[in-house]
């Protein structure tokens, strides 16, 4: 019996890494909203941004790599931009259901 129960144990912890691999479990890229604004950064910079609101599972830098065309910059440069965008936020808090204004780099 215990045997029974070791065999269906090591099935289901299987199917859940074939599921996590295969499907994934994090939402799909392209459900974030497509708005773009232009801010005025201190030293006269511009920063073009999109207001998103966190879900699970979202980190900043999978979000800035969603909404950018190309590849996203350093992790460094990525975090300064955010605090820059979101004075007072850090971006390894995030809330789920807050909205923050993430970088785009073209």
């Amino acid at each position: 019996m215990k045997r029974l129960f070791v065999t269906l144990f090591i099935l289901v912890i299987g199917y859940a890494v074939f599921y996590d691999i295969k499907i994934g479990t994090l939402p799909f890229l392209s459900s974030y909203p497509t708005q773009k604004e232009t801010v005025a950064l201190p030293q006269g910079e511009k920063a073009t941004y999109k207001n998103i609101e966190v879900k699970s599972g979202d980190t900043a830098l999978s979000i800035v790599e969603a909404i950018s065309k190309s590849k996203s910059p350093s992790i460094e440069k990525v975090v300064a931009d955010f605090k820059k965008l979101n004075p007072g936020e850090s971006p390894s808090k995030l809330r789920i259901g807050k909205t923050y204004k993430f970088p785009i780099y073209q």
